[in-house]
């Protein structure tokens, strides 16, 4: 019997010693029983004490929280617990969970002989190599992790940090005697209560009651509408409706839903573009998916950093060129319906500018309203306030630079929907198209001057501040950028500047420009002309993005001037490609990409992406944000969620498009560029049900409408 005890007090012995001292990080303390503060003293005490008598209000609350650190080797740098727990626990006081920063320092590698740059390390090497902090940013530090702490929430952040520095500091490991230190910090964005349960503001109220507003207003219009149409039927005279009638009609979600089918230019060769937008858009949901999925808590962060070194790493990882696309398109589509507008009647540049706005800006406003107001009640989870709940806060700080088309320079690191960058892009480059088209129109050669001197300086400004700052190439998808996007030093000096992106922008005029001058002539380009073409546009296009993998290579040594070329430079290879498969397309023998981008289900589609690109991210955040254990990553449900992104961002889309989008560009379109009938005859206005069919077509419309996201 003496024996059998003497065992087994040596296995619970071993036991001990294996649980406690082969942690890479310790566990944390029982509550804050040496706090300074009296109140959350005696309650962690009580905890204490009812965690020895198995009560289970106790246990519900160190059950909540994490204990020992797993696979933090592979990049698990968040070890949460169980946060619902935590917050439902039924102690007689009321809890908090809070995640908890603990960095441990190493201060040398065991093996100075190694490469830093290399991501496995010898089996046989000491742990604490991998755990050092290497300068290489495609490697997620190993030597920080953030732990799920459940404690009473009357203890303080300073509270919470001087017990667990204290703890850290008298805790005795094995990892101590190597001289590894550990320090801790909390952060207040990092804690949440039950009792931060949110209560709406007079902002909420006003959102949900202006969505109810609208949604009446629509439904009301397209009862009316259904009305009229079967009296139209029954008549044999139409009546001219009313500028009253026409306003209320405008939020038919009937006519609106039809008119989506619709193509919105005479010009056939034009009809690629409908396809190119909306491949575009879903490229970007998926990319930004895939973005907002590594940033937040992962298992195998280890898979990303192997992402990165791959040899199309490139591919995955450059998908910013996309957006580069819209740009081409836009400014595609500005001069094109401009040029053609100026050959009849010269307009008011600031009348157009206006127009512009007042196009872009209702839906854009109604997304921003949503952001800082109910988006914050969509969720919640750990990581809610420093992900979805810094974005809300933004939105209710930094609207009104939204709103001004300044956000991408006023106070960009709190800007109001990171991806809302792109926007005050556009519209600052529309500005610059105005003149460039009015000088077209005036004196041609000038004009094409201009646009070529514009072109040049937007290439050389890049490289300018990429050589004179000695930054990357490109903006970097790695951990820095993925945790902290806004504040990111790439993002903020090339990556979301009107001055920095704008040359696919001023190559799509150019493109514009020669549908402009090809527009109704029988211009056809031969075999060989198209396969010339076709061969050094996929070249330049492979040029843009394949040159970019060589950066990606962390043993690829820095020179400014090489990274300065690439960053002026690759955007117009990839401008210069995308225009010349176009022009292929619509005039070669390219029947291949003209028949699948002209394919008509494009068109319905086409017209939602910008509603679909201001709402997606919503869903991206809210699901990064509500992560309540890390998720593992691959590929396979990447490529599924983002599937569902996509089919929620474009039924939110077509929500926003029948409810504001379409609605107020009619009503603005009638009130500001009434439809005016020749005076030598008349002509009878008739409503089909769906649409209203006019005589002359407005290029300005065309010009503002069809070059929007």
């Amino acid at each position: 019997m003496k024996s059998f005890i003497i065992c087994l007090v040596i296995i619970v012995v071993d036991a001990n010693y294996f649980q406690n001292d082969f942690d890479l990080f310790p566990d944390l303390p029982l509550g804050v029983p040496n706090s300074e503060n009296p109140v959350c003293r005696e309650q962690s005490e009580l905890f204490v004490d009812n965690l020895k008598n198995f009560t289970l209000w106790a246990h519900e609350i160190w059950d909540a929280t994490a204990k020992a650190s797993s696979g933090v080797l592979r990049g698990n740098i968040f070890q949460m617990g169980h946060f619902e727990q935590c917050l439902t626990a039924k102690a007689p006081f009321e809890t908090q969970y809070c995640l908890a920063t603990v960095t441990m320092y190493v201060g040398s590698l065991e093996n100075p002989d190694r490469d830093p740059l290399a991501i496995d390390v010898d089996p046989n090497d000491s742990v604490l190599d991998k755990l050092y902090r290497y300068s290489d940013r495609t490697k997620q530090p190993r030597d920080t992790i953030n732990i799920g702490w459940c404690v009473p929430a009357s203890c303080t952040i300073k509270d919470l940090e001087t017990s667990l520095t204290r703890h850290l500091q008298n805790d005795d490991t094995p990892l101590k005697r190597k001289n590894i230190t550990f320090t801790a910090s909390i952060k207040k964005e990092f804690c949440s209560r039950t009792s931060d349960k949110q209560f709406y503001t007079p902002a909420d109220y006003s959102f949900g009651l202006l969505t109810l507003i609208m949604v009446v207003i629509v439904l009301a219009s397209t009862i009316y509408d259904y009305k009229i149409t079967n009296q139209t039927k029954s008549d044999e005279k139409v009546k001219k409706k009313t500028l009253t009638e026409k306003m209320i009609l405008s939020f038919s979600a009937r006519a609106n839903f039809t008119e989506m089918a619709h193509k919105e230019t005479t010009n056939s060769d034009l009809n690629i573009l409908y396809g190119l937008r909306t491949i575009s858009i879903l490229v970007i949901i998926m990319d930004h998916r895939f973005g907002t999925f590594t940033s937040s808590a992962l298992v195998n962060f280890n898979y990303v950093e192997r992402q990165y070194r791959a040899p199309f790493a490139c591919v995955v990882f450059h998908g910013d060129l996309l957006v580069d696309t819209f740009f081409l398109l836009s400014g595609l589509l500005v001069a094109y319906g401009l040029l053609s507008q100026f050959d009849k009647k010269m307009v008011n540049p600031a009348f157009i500018i206006f127009m512009r706005y007042i196009r872009l800006t209702p839906v854009y406003a109604f997304v921003i309203f949503y952001y800082a107001t109910v988006f914050n009640y969509t969720g919640k989870g750990p990581l809610w306030k420093v992900i979805a709940g810094a974005d809300s806060e933004d939105c209710r700080n930094n609207w009104w630079t939204n709103l001004l088309y300044v956000n991408n320079y006023v106070n960009p690191g709190h800007m109001c929907m990171t991806h809302a960058w792109y926007l005050p892009c556009d519209f600052h480059y529309f500005i610059i198209a105005v003149g460039i088209c009015i000088l077209i129109a005036k004196d041609k050669k000038l004009g094409i001057c201009a646009l070529l001197v514009t072109t040049m300086v937007s290439m050389i400004i890049p490289f300018i501040l990429t050589v004179i700052y000695r930054r990357p190439a490109m903006l970097m998808f790695y951990p820095d950028f993925l945790t902290a996007p806004k504040t990111h030093p790439d993002f903020l000096l090339t990556y979301s500047k009107s001055h920095t992106r704008a040359t696919p922008y001023f190559v799509g005029m150019f493109a514009g420009y020669i549908y402009y001058r090809l527009k109704g002539k029988n211009h056809h380009a031969c075999k060989m002309k198209s396969f010339i073409i076709i061969l050094l546009s996929v070249i330049s296009i492979a040029a843009s993005i394949f040159g970019g993998s060589v950066f990606y290579n962390p043993y690829h040594p820095y020179n400014p001037y090489e990274s300065g070329a690439y960053a002026g430079f690759h955007r117009a290879l990839w401008a210069l490609g995308s225009v010349g498969l176009m022009y292929v397309a619509s005039y070669g023998h390219g029947s291949l990409i003209s028949n699948v981008l002209s394919w008509s289900p494009w068109v319905p589609l086409s017209k939602l992406q910008y509603g679909a690109y201001l709402i997606h991210m919503q869903f991206q955040l809210r699901s990064a944000a509500s992560f309540m254990n890390p998720r593992y990553i691959t590929y396979f449900d990447l490529i599924s969620l983002s599937m569902s992104d996509m089919v929620l961002a474009f039924i939110c889309a077509l929500a926003l498009y029948l409810t504001i989008e379409a609605p107020f560009r009619k009503i603005f379109k009638e009130l500001l560029m009434p439809k005016r009938q020749p005076k030598s005859h008349k002509v009878e206005e008739v409503h089909t049900g769906n649409r209203v069919n006019h005589n002359n077509n407005n290029n300005v419309a065309t010009g503002v409408q069809d070059s929007r996201l």
